[in-house]
């Protein structure tokens, strides 16, 4: 929950962030273009007022230079909320007429040429802000033509109500878009996180006692795929739970039964007093013995070869006729002690297959050991490798018991054995063949018939070039 909460204010954040940002971008264009505006229309309006001064003066002084009348003035100059004063100067701006505090400022020669150019300036007047507008005009008396400056300054108390309602009417809609923008994407971010809160849900009902896949059809579509993803993991996951707790609870029993032998046999010499008997229970025990540690093998071999295991393993490319030929020596000796015949008839030339030199050492040792375990003496046992329809094919034969059909489905099974077997193992043998088989992936066929003595195992691999 704690992550998930940190992701929402980690989204949130940097969905508000660049928000503020984008919003005090605009609200300041807003701002410059609303206020170059509102400046714009007053020093237009104030240029117009100067001009309409500026005839009425010409009129006035058609004849001879004088102020202009003051009720006209006092008519035209009247403003609500802004003081307005006026002045008249001649060419070199020496003041004429009018108040003399307003300020004046001499154009630029450049400034002067331009049509549209307004001679504007800020200024103050006893110490009120103005805004001053100063324009020249040309008047002719009795034939004689000279330059005045007409000036007309206003208080700006009216310019600056504008501009702070420019400022509400700019952050008031942007702070409703902003607190609009945060509940939005706050709701938004909710309902997007929700699937993962119901998903967390989920998870958190599980147990290792509780592998069950999480039901897809109440599942958010925005997360089914994740979902699919994690029930294929804890199936994996409960498979493997369920094959280690199965390999404990099959090598438990396994291990139960020549144990339990070994005490009985230890408790009943213990229990006599002649020699015979006691040398007999302790071949007993020998034999007990040496049975246990072969099953320990066998589960130790198969503990290996358990699916978690095998995905460890690196495959790399061997010669499997020489390979073969190796592995069935180091089993001659088991061989001898039936006087069976073992030995190798394949192909000479190498056939390479990409393998685990470790665990196919396993997968033919018991092969082998299971054909010598289940020929009778003086038997045969024979290997072989060679191509058959572009595949490696390695076989081992022998003219043992056989393996009944009905029996044929059932031998990869761990601990399984036959009604037929009377030899001494714990029927993990094959299974450890085929659990290799499957990580090289090798076929395993088996040709055995009852009007056929004797068991052949056919393992085919992948040809690949050699080296």
């Amino acid at each position: 929950m704690k992550n998930v909460l940190s992701t929402r204010k980690l989204i949130f954040q940097w969905i508000l962030i660049p928000l503020v940002v984008i919003i005090l971008i605009d609200s300041s264009f807003l701002f410059y273009q609303g206020d170059k505006l509102r400046q714009e229309t007053f020093d237009k309006d104030l240029a117009e007022t100067a001009k309409t001064l500026a005839v009425i003066f010409k009129k006035t002084s058609s004849k001879k230079i004088r102020d202009i009348d003051p009720n006209t003035i006092s008519l035209l100059l009247s403003e609500p909320h802004d003081e307005m004063f006026y002045a008249i100067r001649d060419s070199k701006g020496q003041f004429m007429f009018g108040n003399p505090k307003v300020p004046y400022q001499e154009a630029d020669a450049e400034n002067l040429a331009d049509k549209d150019f307004l001679n504007v300036f800020s200024d103050e007047i006893d110490g009120k802000g103005v805004r001053v507008v100063s324009i020249p005009i040309e008047h002719a008396i009795r034939n004689k033509i000279a330059t005045y400056h007409i000036q007309l300054a206003e208080t700006r108390l009216q310019r600056e109500e504008i501009q702070r309602q420019i400022i509400f009417w700019i952050i008031i809609p942007q702070l409703i878009l902003l607190v609009s923008a945060m509940i939005l994407v706050r709701f938004a971010i909710t309902r997007g996180l929700s699937p993962i809160l119901f998903l967390n849900e989920k998870i958190s009902s599980l147990s290792y006692k509780n592998l069950s896949p999480i039901d897809l059809q109440g599942v958010p579509k925005e997360v089914d795929r994740l979902v699919g993803s994690l029930n294929n993991l804890m199936q994996e996951l409960n498979l493997s739970i369920q094959s280690q707790n199965r390999f404990v609870s099959d090598a438990a029993h396994q291990l139960r039964t020549p144990l339990a032998g070994i005490l009985a046999q230890i408790e009943l010499a213990l229990d006599t007093q002649e020699a015979s008997e006691i040398q007999t229970r302790l071949k007993n025990i020998n034999e007990s013995s040496k049975r246990l540690i072969h099953i320990i093998n066998q589960l130790l071999s198969l503990s290996k070869s358990q699916s978690p295991a095998l995905q460890h393993s690196e495959l790399e490319p061997l010669d499997l006729v020489t390979f073969t030929k190796k592995v069935t020596s180091t089993l001659l000796p088991d061989a001898d002690l039936k006087y069976i015949d073992l030995g190798y008839e394949g192909s000479e030339e190498a056939l390479n297959i990409m393998a685990d030199e470790a665990r196919l050492y396993d997968l033919i040792h018991n092969l082998i050991d299971n054909a010598i375990k289940y020929t009778a003496d003086h038997g045969k046992i024979t290997l072989a490798v060679d191509l058959k329809d572009s595949k490696v094919r390695l076989t081992v034969e022998d003219n043992g018991i056989g393996i009944p059909e009905e029996d044929q489905t059932m031998i990869y099974e761990r601990f399984y054995r036959g009604d037929n077997v009377n030899a001494a193992g714990a029927g993990v043998g094959l299974a450890i063949v085929k659990e290799i088989a499957d990580l090289h992936n090798a076929r395993i066929e088996i040709d055995s018939r009852q009007d056929k003595k004797g068991t052949r195992f056919y393992v085919y691999f992948d040809a690949i070039a050699p080296k």
